[in-house]
């Protein structure tokens, strides 16, 4: 990713894959009920045009790897404390 170090990069991933596994710890596909994912992390520029390099707007892609079912979630979103 341009303008992140990789060690800041591998910091933000590792953020995220324990937000969501502190938000979601019996995490399934929503489909076809399989727990085995491909994660990926990246930013959306949708959210806020222009901040696509801003953290805040990390969105977690996973993506099941039995039936392909894809869900997202904005990471500040998943930190945040619940409701």
């Amino acid at each position: 990713m341009a303008g992140v170090e990789p060690e800041a990069w591998t910091k933000e991933v590792e953020d995220a894959r324990t937000a969501l596994r502190t938000r979601f710890p019996d995490l399934h596909c929503l489909r076809c009920g399989a727990d085995n994912f491909f994660f990926r992390l990246w930013p959306d520029e949708s959210l806020v045009p222009g901040l696509a390099s801003e953290s805040d707007n990390r969105v977690v892609e996973l993506i099941c790897r039995r039936c392909g079912f894809q869900e997202k979630h904005v990471v500040r979103l998943l930190a945040a404390a619940s409701d």
